[in-house]
Parts: structure tokens; C-alpha cells; sequence
């Protein structure tokens, strides 16, 4: 049975597609994916899928799924495409960010100046209630 992923509800999880986006980022995201699968509580449409800067850069439909970027704008073309646009929901002494518009939008941006802190930003997303803030935007408008 194919699987369907909802346009309005299934999550992005944008990592680089360079070796170092590849080897640091990519195991974060998919912690990310787990996180967020919990969250859906086995809905498939309430879920997450793990793909490359690159594929969202190169699909007519990508702009119309929710999504996160991992990493920073120097590993990850989409978050080099949209870090000036976000807000700042966090900044730990210009070491760690999360990105995002808590009232509304559907993209987020979770990144560090290192690998540490990246993985860092990611358990503060979620430490802090960013991520289900951002699913209850994502879901509600479902």
C-alpha cells in the first residue's frame, strides 16, 4: 500500500545535502521525525518525513508541506533561504537558535553554530513546547 503524505499536515524534516549536513544533521532529524510521529499519534497524515535542501529546493510542491530546517544557512539551503525572514524565538548567547513565527506560518528553523549546539537547539524545540506550538499551527489548520 503506497503511503500518502498530506500536503497541509505531513512535516518536513530539511536537512543539508553536503557530507557534514549529511553525517552531523541528518541523525538529528530523525530523532526529530520519532519526536513528531509521537505526537500524531499513528495518524499517518500527522507525521514526518526526512528529505534533503535539495529536494525541496527541486519539487513544485514542497512549499506547500509544513516544514523544519536543520542546520544553519551555511549547510542547509533552505534555512540559508529563509533565516532572515523568521523571528527569533530563541537565541542562547548567539550560540544555538530556533526560528519561527509562534503565531503563525509553517516553517521553522532549528540550528547551531556547531554540531553541539545544533543537536542542542533541536532539545530545546522540543524541551520548550516550540515544536508542539508549531504542530498546533500545523494541525489545527489541517
Amino acid at each position: 500500500m503506497p503511503r500518502y503524505f498530506d500536503v497541509r499536515s505531513t512535516v518536513l524534516i530539511v536537512v543539508g545535502y553536503g557530507i557534514l549536513a549529511e553525517e552531523e544533521d541528518r541523525p538529528i532529524a530523525y530523532e526529530l521525525k520519532e519526536i513528531i510521529n509521537q505526537r500524531g499519534e499513528g495518524t499517518s497524515s500527522r507525521s514526518a518525513v526526512v528529505v534533503t535542501d535539495m529536494w525541496m529546493l527541486n519539487q513544485e510542491m514542497a512549499d506547500l508541506f509544513p516544514a523544519i530546517a536543520i542546520g544553519g544557512p551555511g549547510a542547509n539551503a533552505l534555512s540559508a533561504e529563509i533565516y532572515e525572514d523568521l523571528p527569533v524565538a530563541v537565541n542562547r548567547e548567539q550560540r544555538l537558535f530556533v526560528q519561527m513565527n509562534q503565531e503563525s506560518g509553517k516553517r521553522v528553523l532549528v540550528w547551531g553554530m556547531d554540531h553541539a549546539a545544533t543537536r542542542e537547539a533541536m532539545q530545546v524545540f522540543v524541551g520548550d513546547g516550540l515544536l508542539d506550538r508549531f504542530l498546533e499551527l500545523v494541525w489545527h489548520r489541517a
